[in-house]
């Protein structure tokens, strides 16, 4: 199907583009990437009146990192990009792992971090490393600017507490911790397919490399929003990790989430699959804390 008609507006400021959006909601949307938004205005699942691109803007693709503040990354960065970074690798390298194995190589050109999480997927793979880093994203509005946690940014599949006339300007990583291991692991048909179930940690051992000091983990695809496993993350703090603890703390894991029959997966498999998966995150992020971590 072709695409419905609409009216194309090219801001040149995010200022400018917050204003265009306020003025004509609801039917504007904003234009970032355009993967998801471009199939489903085909399907005429949105029919937008207006569309705001955003890649009119200069600077919202940038990768900064600064000691004090720690990253900052712009809502226009593509997958493809953060994959590639070497800044990324070395400040956020769960981020770098799960846009590896998201979608293929063309749609990782294209496809944007901003538009990833405003996008409002339980499944999506970059989002879900980022909660487990702990990022915040950056709401511009003609008010300013306001920075809400990313696992708070989402309220169920498609939905978000984005407010009308808002738009994702950036996203923000804290400097990570001395002693930090991360892992990221996706099961799928195939890896670059939306993931069944997908875990991602971050945990910090204590200088001796010995016992968690503090543990995040997120779960994908079990639940309406990515789910933060805080029961399962309270059975780490505090512990020396060893293979029963993390077996612990993963059968709690699979507990805490709420997965749901389609056609990827029964619940009963994702939630068999939730075990295991953060069993295996939860041993790699130690061994990566052990070894090399920041």
């Amino acid at each position: 199907m072709r695409l419905p008609q609409f009216e194309y507006l090219a801001p040149g400021t995010v200022e400018e583009a917050c204003a265009f959006l306020a003025v004509h909601q609801p039917g504007a949307f904003v234009l970032a990437g355009g993967t998801d938004l471009l199939v489903k205005m085909k399907a005429r699942k949105v029919v937008p009146r207006y569309l705001v691109n955003l890649k009119t803007i200069p600077g919202l693709d940038s990768i900064t990192y600064t000691e004090g503040d720690g990253l900052r990354i712009g809502a226009l960065t593509t997958m493809q990009v953060l994959k590639n970074s070497s800044v990324i690798k070395r400040q956020c390298k769960i981020l770098a792992q799960a846009c590896a194995v998201e979608s293929s190589v063309q749609v990782r050109n294209l496809a944007t971090l901003g538009g990833n999480i405003a996008n409002a997927s339980p499944a999506a793979d970059a989002p879900l490393a980022l909660v487990a880093a702990g990022a915040t994203v950056v709401l511009a509005s003609v008010g300013g600017e306001r920075e809400v946690l990313l696992q708070d940014f989402s309220t169920g599949p498609g939905k978000t507490v984005l407010l009308p006339g808002e738009l994702i300007k950036e996203i923000h990583v804290a400097p990570s911790q001395s002693g930090m291991g991360v892992a990221f692991l996706k099961h799928s048909l195939r890896q670059t397919d939306i993931a069944i179930v997908a875990a991602a940690v971050a945990l910090t051992l204590d200088k001796d490399k010995k016992v968690c000091t503090q543990a995040r983990i997120g779960l994908g695809s079990v639940a309406p929003t990515i789910l933060r496993a805080c029961g399962a993350e309270a059975l780490l703090a505090g512990k020396n990790v060893t293979e029963e603890v993390a077996d612990v703390a993963a059968r709690e894991a699979a507990q805490e989430s709420s997965p749901i029959n389609d056609i990827r997966g029964s619940a009963e498999y994702r939630e068999k699959n939730v075990f295991e998966i953060t069993r295996k995150a939860i041993l790699q992020a130690v061994h990566d804390a052990k070894t090399g971590g920041f």
